[in-house]
């Protein structure tokens, strides 16, 4: 350019701005700092390589994309003089580049700052704001030093504006954000509103700061090979944009697929974990879902209607079992996971034959078997997923939730109409996570909230009405806790029995974190002597209005140095009926044997027990109770969870028990091959026309009286005893041999677990078993103490003298 040319210009040369680049500015901003959001949202915790990655990520987006191309793309929006290309800004290389690096060490430094925990602070927040702005203001000033061909000179009032504009709309935009994010109400829409805010920030501080800058002292002899052109930035900043528009789109297709998945897990029987940690707050992943596996597909609709699956089913209760034996079942994963693949690859190869048909594939002999084979693989999948051994995934929760996913007209014309609209089920491994466990998972990407946050969101994702899941996922943060066993001590227990139409009998049961049924407890009493036991024997088979009038009268008194052990009595048994239904109350009759019960504590490393002084009852079918604390479990149900809870090892029985049915299926397995190796063998006709006869087989029907299923034995101990089995009601039978004995010797198997609720089931249906006897006599016969002879003793010497021993019959 000549002398000319400069004069015409002056020492201030004029500037115009092109709408087109402004607009083009924001909406890359936008982009770069939606995407920082979308980053944002997905940290879980201040370490971990995942953690950190998104931290980097998002500094690199903010700064990178929703600063640095919106400034040099902004800047191409700047018209200087006419136009004319050779007096057009140039940039140096090297301040364009520390101008990039600039923000994006700053905003890793303000996101760090900001933290992941659930509510961040709103001083957090504000520096966080402080900081976004400031590395707003700070790369623009330091982009601007790196115009090479003008010196750049700037109104005070301009700058002091857009550094306001920059710090106030960055804050404004992280407070929204991390406050929507804490409280789980931060959807996509309103992260990109937030993303439209900070561009604003952005924005606003860049064209503030603009309008207020003038270019002088224009240098002809900086020439446009060695430095960036206008065009060249803006071609760095679309491929920079076009990045983060990848990253979007790879955020929605993520998202998309979890939402996907959740609708279609909303029809089949899904297993899910529920973790929780030490502050009750429950592990979800960043798109407020809890991790969760397919147990069974598409034929489960055929061989198990959707309420099959209760909670009393054979194949729940087994799966309860299980997940009490996660070490013993996890040897056998590879074995089942190859019986499955090996089940799937013959019917396929009889599909492709034409000898079967798709539909026929859905229908299967004996489902029992395969959910369990299908529950296990799941089990180890899902522990693959939250990155834990399988023996840390937790013990199954004690229900099945039901879901239902009706379907849009909208998800009908995408295509998802193929699949079943139905209801699924829902099974639930649950655990309390340690301190160091927590931090480990939400390292690896999961985030721990309140039940309060999620219940909504989770509602719509899992399908399950919101009232119904609030209260199952305290429910479960309680059941995580405590394992519902009783506490230690001496407890005045009652135990109802309500028949049922379908589900046998169900039991009177406490909610919450406490005893496991309706119970009040002797505070000051640990140990039972036999001088208390002589004073309970004389209430044997009375209601407890009888024994409370009883224990008040002179009869009671001459007890002597029993007034203690009477009055915790009375207050006990006054708390007791006073929280059952007047009908029950006075229709449970007290047992004077006590029982003995397994109970823990976290300060108790081995077994300990605690004693139990029952009030037993058979109630109408009818019978409902107001209060909020009690709720009717199956007895199946309740069985299998004193059976396996924390004072009881099942391993033993139970690893007999599936190495028997192993055995028992390779066996059928093999057999069956070899009779399918020809497709059209008369057997292989005769089973299939079976299978259509009799889809429903692998569910078995039992008796009323039976607990669980005849693979679970039922006789619980472990040597011969002899049983009184008589009724008083009914008179003596006597055979062409003579007089027959009321005892009767049984032989338990080895796989049984005797539990206390045998015992009381008993009581509540052979009263006569329980006859008083000379307890003092009795143990100074066998050479005991009887001031001394401790509850223990005694009951092993009530169970030898008077039943010789209880089972269930």
């Amino acid at each position: 350019m000549s002398n000319v040319d400069i004069a015409k210009y002056g020492d201030d040369i004029g500037v115009s701005y092109l709408a087109g680049y402004i607009i083009l500015s924001y909406v890359v901003s936008t982009m770069g700092c939606a995407t920082t959001l979308e980053l944002l949202h997905r940290r879980t915790s201040g370490s971990g390589l995942y953690n950190w990655y998104l931290l980097l990520t998002s500094s690199v987006t903010m700064g990178g994309i929703g600063i640095w191309c919106m400034h040099f793309i902004g800047n191409r929006a700047i018209v200087l003089g006419d136009g004319l290309p050779s007096i057009q800004i140039l940039y140096s290389v090297t301040f364009t580049g520390i101008s990039f690096i600039l923000p994006v060490v700053v905003l890793l430094v303000a996101f760090y700052a900001i933290g992941t925990s659930e509510k961040a602070g709103y001083l957090r927040i504000f520096m966080g704001g402080l900081l976004t702005g400031s590395s707003v203001c700070g790369m623009h000033y330091v982009g601007q030093l790196g115009i090479a061909n003008y010196r750049c000179t700037y109104h005070p009032a301009n700058v002091v504006g857009a550094a306001i504009i920059a710090v106030f709309a960055s804050t404004t935009a992280l407070t929204v954000f991390f406050r929507w994010r804490a409280t789980w109400t931060d959807s996509w829409w309103r992260r990109g509103l937030c993303g439209c805010i900070l561009a604003v920030a952005v924005s606003g501080m860049h064209w503030t700061a603009a309008v207020g800058t003038m270019y002088k002292d224009y240098n002809p002899a900086i020439r446009r090979g060695a430095q960036l052109s206008r065009s060249q930035t803006v071609i760095i900043c679309a491929v920079l944009a076009c990045v983060a528009c990848g990253v979007l789109s790879v955020c929605a297709i993520v998202a998309s697929g979890s939402r996907r998945r959740s609708r279609s897990r909303a029809q089949q029987l899904v297993l899910t974990c529920a973790f929780f940690d030490s502050e009750g707050r429950i592990m979800v992943t960043p798109h407020a879902l809890l991790p969760s596996r397919k147990i069974v597909d598409r034929y489960i609709g055929r061989t198990f209607n959707d309420d099959d699956l209760t909670r009393t089913h054979p194949a729940f209760l087994w799966a309860f079992r299980a997940s009490r034996n996660w070490p013993l079942v996890k040897d056998l994963i590879p074995f089942m996971r190859t019986r499955i693949e090996s089940d799937q690859t013959m019917m396929q190869h009889y599909v492709s034959k034409g000898v079967v048909s798709d539909q026929d594939t859905e229908l299967q002999p004996d489902f029992d078997d395969i959910f369990k084979r299908h529950f296990c693989v799941a089990a180890q999948e899902l522990a693959d997923e939250v990155r834990q051994p399988l023996p840390d995934l937790g013990m199954l929760y004690d229900d099945v939730l039901a879901t239902s996913a009706p379907y849009s007209r909208f998800s009908r014309a995408m295509g998802y109409s193929r699949l079943r609209a139905g209801k699924g089920q829902l099974l639930f491994t649950v655990r309390q996570l340690k301190k160091q466990e927590a931090s480990r998972l939400a390292s690896a990407g999961f985030r721990f909230t309140s039940i309060e946050n999620v219940t909504d969101i989770l509602s719509r994702r899992i399908h399950v009405p919101t009232s119904c899941l609030g209260v199952h996922l305290r429910d479960m943060r309680d059941y995580a806790t405590s394992g519902r066993n009783f506490e230690s001590g001496v407890h005045l227990i009652s135990f109802v029995m309500r028949p049922t139409i379908h589900d046998h009998f169900e039991v009177l049961t406490a909610k919450g974190t406490g005893n496991p049924l309706p119970s009040s407890t002797l505070l000051t009493q640990q140990r039972l002597q036999i001088q208390h036991l002589e004073l309970i024997t004389h209430m044997e088979g009375w209601a407890i209005s009888t024994c409370l009038n009883w224990l008040k009268s002179d009869a009671a008194l001459l007890y002597k140095d029993l007034d203690e052990f009477r009055e915790q009595l009375v207050r006990a048994m006054m708390k007791l009926s006073s929280s059952l239904p007047t009908d029950v109350s006075a229709a449970s009759k007290f047992s004077a044997r006590p029982l003995i019960a397994p109970c823990r504590s976290p300060d108790m490393p081995a077994r300990q027990d605690c004693i139990l002084l029952p009030f037993c009852a058979v109630a109408s079918l009818d019978t409902k109770v107001s209060n909020p604390d009690y709720t009717f479990t199956p007895l199946r149900l309740f069985r299998v969870q004193q059976q396996v809870n924390d004072g009881i090892s099942d391993s033993g029985g139970f690893a007999k028990e599936i190495n028997q049915e192993l055995f028992y299926s390779n066996v059928l397995s093999s057999t069956d091959t070899a009779t399918d190796s020809d497709p059209t063998s008369p057997t292989r006709s005769k089973f299939r026309f079976w299978q259509k006869k009799n889809p429903m087989n692998g569910v078995r029907t039992v008796s009323q009286e039976s607990l669980t299923n005849k693979r679970m034995p039922e006789i619980m101990v472990r040597r011969e005893v002899k049983v009184d089995v008589s009724k008083l009601a009914e008179p003596a039978v006597k055979s062409s041999m003579g007089s027959t004995s009321s005892h009767t010797t049984v032989t338990a198997g080895e796989m049984a677990s005797h539990t206390y609720v045998d015992e009381l089931y008993n009581l509540c249906y052979s009263p006569g078993l329980f006859l008083s006897y000379p307890l003092r006599a009795s143990t100074e016969s066998q050479g005991l103490d009887p001031d001394n002879c401790d509850v223990q003793s005694t009951v092993q010497l009530i169970k030898g003298k008077t039943m010789e021993n209880n089972i269930l019959l």
